[in-house]
């Protein structure tokens, strides 16, 4: 199923060979041949941004500068999320209702249908593709798997995108015999972040409901003053220029939270852009067909119960250090870290852990969840020792103490303010790889994008969609997503690597199942490979 991390593949690694590459693309290409002679037919139809009373008057005269920040997404691969797809399984759909669901979405945000003129995005009648599948297949996906994305997805080139070549966002289709499908939006991360691109599905589905469109969000044509640009664009320009440090004040940051000072235009960042410059195209076009393993991250479903009973055993008892409370994330990181540690970790290790939290800035820098942003997300970083030696209670307790400061609105806002000011003198990815863990520094580390408080969208009645049964995203490292009853963890598999041992790996992952706090009532049987969740699992938890 292309689950097993031990299977995966990396263009990186020493032991690829030339043959090994060449044999599969030959089964690529197959799959691909395959899979075009089970489809019916595919129709593409651009969508404009339409409101309940005409076409959106746009002028291209409108435009909107990116930060450097968010154009950085566009020199990166797509292996690195810089044009992710956000998938939904659906009971039945209604193409005519979603393609007229998502002009009204789109008058609400109608720079999602510009294009990318340099640093800018302007607002142009270009519009957004809409695909169509229709598939012979039965029925869609009970559990759509990451590898899926590469059929049902429409992915477009990240530097495509920059040049004006390719919209902002794709919308794609596929609609079985059964009447299910699977509905897929990809979208460009320069304007797109998690929270926005969740924020414009909701709308979607509330227009797709029946749910009344923003008027305040449409341009208007007599007035251009910068407060109603904001308003009918959907960008706060003016709090994203107040959030932007000066020189002084960058500098400043960079002492505080890094201990040094930055260099314009490092040569560590110049010389990672070359990098993704030259080998983006080539990994690009091997990432679409599956050849480099990224989309095979290990999935395992914890149902609401079981997060319950962990976040149990990760309270600390009454006169503990700490506030004698910890967060269902820190509870479940901890539980992670601990279970997998001591799996792949030998017993005389130091035990030497990092966590690194991916959250959301957009509030602390004075933006709302309706404000469209590239990147509002900042990397909290906690490293600790004696991973080993330490019950669930006192990671959990660690993880909690040492976040305190680390997740207040401050610090956030400091963070973000010097990752997006780092990229205005060219020392972005400088920044960002300070607040990264470093391999060799660590025994282990988890990279956390928690992203299961976002509820499943309802596109209204089944005729047009209904409730969402399932989501899947190929945005990482390790990826938390909401479920029914439960959540969804596609774990990156770099936490697996301490060990080379596929079968450690493997006593790892089905740890994971087996040693959740209190006996649970799921059948064992059904949970045998911690890698795929199956449906009954998946649908009903516990």
């Amino acid at each position: 199923q292309g689950a097993s991390v031990s299977c995966s593949w990396s263009f990186a690694s020493t032991d690829c060979r030339l043959p090994a590459m060449a044999f599969k693309l030959c089964v690529q290409g197959l799959q691909e041949w395959l899979c075009s002679r089970s489809d019916e037919h595919a129709t593409t139809h651009m969508v404009f941004p339409t409101a309940s009373e005409g076409p959106v008057p746009l002028r291209e005269a409108v435009e909107e500068p990116l930060l450097n920040y968010e154009c950085m997404f566009m020199k990166t691969p797509l292996a690195n999320s810089s044009y992710p797809a956000l998938a939904f399984r659906l009971r039945h759909s209604n193409p005519g209702i979603l393609k007229s669901s998502l002009a009204a979405a789109l008058a609400e945000h109608p720079f999602l249908a510009g294009r990318i003129r340099g640093k800018t995005v302007a607002l142009t009648a270009d519009g957004v593709p809409f695909t169509v599948v229709s598939s012979k297949e039965r029925s869609a996906p009970e559990l759509v798997r990451e590898l899926d994305l590469l059929r049902f997805s429409d992915f477009r080139s990240p530097r495509h995108v920059k040049r004006g070549l390719e919209p902002l966002l794709t919308v794609k289709l596929t609609r079985f015999a059964d009447g299910s499908a699977v509905l897929v939006m990809c979208r460009s991360h320069a304007l797109l972040d998690g929270t926005s691109g969740w924020a414009f599905v909701h709308d979607w589905a509330r227009l797709a409901r029946g749910g009344g469109w923003r008027s305040s969000r449409q341009p208007s044509r007599e007035d251009d003053d910068e407060g109603q640009k904001a308003s009918a664009t959907g960008r706060n320009s003016e709090a994203l220029r107040a959030a932007l440090p000066d020189e002084k004040c960058l500098q400043e940051l960079s002492q505080e939270l890094l201990g040094k000072r930055l260099v314009a235009n490092s040569w560590k960042t110049l010389a990672i852009s070359a990098v993704f410059l030259a080998v983006a195209p080539v990994y690009d076009f091997l990432w679409l067909r599956g050849i480099t393993g990224e989309l095979a991250r290990p999935r395992v479903y914890f149902s609401n119960d079981e997060l319950a009973r962990i976040k149990s055993a990760a309270t600390p008892e009454a006169g503990s250090s700490g506030d004698g409370w910890v967060s269902t994330q820190e509870a479940l990181t901890a539980y992670l870290l601990l279970t997998i540690g001591r799996a792949v970790l030998p017993p005389a290790s130091r035990g030497r852990v990092a966590a690194v939290f991916l959250l959301d800035a957009r509030k602390a820098i004075g933006l709302g969840p309706q404000d469209l942003l590239g990147s509002g997300l900042v990397f909290v970083k906690v490293s600790f020792d004696g991973l080993l030696q330490m019950s669930l209670a006192e990671v959990a307790t660690v993880l909690h103490e040492r976040c305190k400061t680390g997740t207040s609105a401050e610090t956030l806002s400091k963070r973000w303010r010097l990752v997006a000011g780092a990229a205005d003198i060219g020392s972005e990815f400088d920044a960002m790889m300070d607040a990264m863990p470093k391999r060799r520094e660590y025994d282990m580390f988890l990279m956390l994008n928690n992203q299961s408080k976002r509820q499943l969208p309802d596109f209204g009645s089944d005729a047009s969609g209904g409730q969402v049964q399932g989501v899947v995203s190929n945005v990482g490292p390790t990826l938390l997503l909401p479920a029914e009853d439960g959540i969804q963890v596609l774990l990156d598999p770099t936490i697996l690597r301490v060990t080379k041992s596929r079968k450690t790996r493997r006593a790892a992952l089905a740890a994971l199942r087996s040693e959740i706090p209190v006996a649970t009532s799921i059948d064992r049987k059904k949970c045998a490979d911690p890698t795929l969740i199956s449906q009954s699992v998946a649908a009903r938890g516990a």
